[in-house]
């Protein structure tokens, strides 16, 4: 017997990959009424166990299939290791089941925008595979189970990591590890060693950080995008000099990084040497990427009004990812040029770590929502800063601070629980308020 921890969309594919192979299932939720239960109006009522976290089930539970959002921490998961029960989440699933290369994508900040890089180039490189993208992207991986599929590009997310501790892979990509999550992990070191749980399995393993190579010396399958893709800086800068900010350059390293990762597999290079058709992969790699859509809500430029630009940053839920925010606009628009409008759900991040250079590029901070006062206590002093109510607010009070070369920019470090459904809700209603709908 199976058991469901946790309702949501894996919840959801885990019935669906259940009901494919006729395996019994229970499903456990602390809601009463979890969101999208109704699809399953077909199921027996007995086979939810709904409002609760209600130990005596495991008695009769074989297998803990269990949603990325429930904690480590959570009693039946705890019970269920001291009775050595199995427990997978949906991609460690997939892992085992599929017979796919895989590509393996997490970090802190980027994954998404990796993720969907990679789908698109290794689609235009390699024609005659099929490619499929999942996993915390949107699409829940265990979905694609049953499609037909050559290449499987899965984004990981440190939710998934902390209870997988068998994912294999062809390729893993760690791009860079920094402050979030820090209320469910509750240190970054911890947030840290289960990040690194992804390059444990793999046959390459692509690294965007220094520090994280000096953890993996003794592993010559584990290499540093910077280091192999650095005789190459030159022609990648081309598309950042470009209509992609400069921060970008890290993730168009990891996809070039990626499909070198792939040719390797495929037995056509090797990583340390085959210079001349490497240079040959880059060219092609990013001729491809030229052509390549970059997604809303990341770094997204609206446009320019009164001589201040207006950029929409609203997926930045991290001081990591607002911080090379302000590193790419200081480095187009120069220093104190940035409006800043920040706060929402800090996930206990420590705002006072915000780097020197980031207030460098400062002009004003405005922050809103539940965490703001802790979050203006920790910049004060550092850099002008104004308490707002909301996204309105804060725009009126840019627009009177702003002058011509000026940036206002939405980079909140902050989840949008608090005051939005998501980070997409917050970013369109920035848009539709700064008039660029």
């Amino acid at each position: 017997m199976h058991l469901i921890l946790g309702f949501g969309k894996t919840g959801a594919s885990f019935i669906r990959y259940l009901e494919r192979r006729q395996l019994p299932f229970f499903v456990m939720d602390s809601r009463l009424r979890p969101p999208g239960l109704s699809q399953f109006k077909n199921l027996n009522k007995r086979n939810f166990i709904l409002g609760k976290f209600d130990l005596e089930i495991l008695k009769d539970i074989d297998t803990v299939l269990v949603s990325p959002g429930i904690s480590f921490n959570n009693k039946i998961l705890v019970k269920a290791r001291e009775l050595n029960k199995k427990i997978y989440t949906d991609i460690e699933l997939f892992t085992k089941e599929t017979d796919s290369r895989l590509i393996l994508i997490t970090g802190t900040n980027g994954k998404t925008s990796v993720s969907s890089m990679t789908e698109y180039l290794i689609s235009e490189v390699y024609k005659q595979e099929t490619v499929i993208c999942g996993g915390n992207i949107g699409r829940p991986i265990l979905d694609t189970i049953t499609a037909r599929k050559t290449i499987s590009i899965v984004e990981v997310s440190s939710f998934h990591l902390e209870h997988s501790d068998f994912l294999k892979s062809d390729i893993a990509v760690l791009l860079n590890i920094g402050q979030d999550h820090l209320d469910r992990h509750k240190s970054l070191k911890e947030y840290r060693r289960i990040k690194q749980k992804i390059l444990k399995r793999t046959r390459i393993g692509l690294v965007g950080q220094k520090d994280i190579k000096k953890d993996f010396m003794d592993y010559s399958n584990i290499y540093n995008l910077d280091i192999l893709l650095d005789p190459f800086h030159k022609e990648i800068s081309t598309l950042t000099d470009k209509d992609w900010p400069f921060h970008d350059l890290k993730n168009i390293k990891a996809v070039i990084g990626i499909l070198m990762a792939m040719e390797e597999i495929k037995g056509n290079i090797n990583l340390i040497n085959s210079k001349e058709k490497k240079t040959s992969l880059v060219k092609k790699g990013l001729n491809n990427l030229k052509s390549f859509k970059r997604l809303p809500h990341r770094y997204e430029i609206l446009g320019t009004k009164r001589g201040v630009v207006f950029i929409n940053d609203s997926k930045s839920t991290n001081i990591n990812s607002m911080e090379v925010a302000l590193e790419s606009i200081q480095k187009k628009f120069g220093k104190r040029k940035t409006l800043l409008i920040c706060g929402g759900e800090s996930k206990n991040q420590d705002f006072s770590k915000i780097s020197k250079n980031s207030f460098n590029s400062i002009k004003h901070v405005l922050v809103l929502g539940k965490d703001r006062e802790v979050i203006k206590n920790a910049v004060e002093g550092k850099v002008k800063v104004s308490l707002v109510d909301d996204l309105n607010g804060a725009l009126v009070l840019a627009n009177s601070l702003s002058n011509k070369g000026d940036v206002v920019l939405l980079s909140p470090a902050c989840s949008s629980i608090d005051m939005y459904q998501d980070y997409q809700e917050r970013g369109e209603k920035f848009k539709q308020l700064a008039g660029f709908e």
